[in-house]
């Protein structure tokens, strides 16, 4: 388990905007509020995506959701890893 809390401080501070990080109290999002955050973020790029008509923005839509669906799948791995069981990740 302990592997799995160096992984998530990793991926906390390499990936997650500067925002949610607070310096003075750093709190340390569990596993599956990442995994669902990181699935509400993919489900937002991809109807991002489908509704975006401007030619200029295309780029950035595909970008987006192929970005956030990587997290996700990243994260999923780590759940899998971890062999972490819980009711509160939705894998459909």
């Amino acid at each position: 388990m302990n592997n799995l809390i160096k992984n998530i401080l990793k991926f906390k501070h390499n990936f997650l905007p500067s925002e949610i990080l607070d310096d003075e109290f750093e709190k340390v999002p569990s596993l599956v509020e990442m995994v669902n955050k990181a699935k509400e973020e993919w489900l937002d790029a991809k109807r991002f995506f489908e509704e975006v008509t401007d030619p200029v923005l295309i780029d950035h839509a595909i970008y987006r959701m192929e970005s956030a669906e990587k997290k996700y799948m990243y994260l999923l791995k780590l759940v899998n890893d971890e062999k972490v069981v819980n009711d509160y990740i939705q894998l459909n």
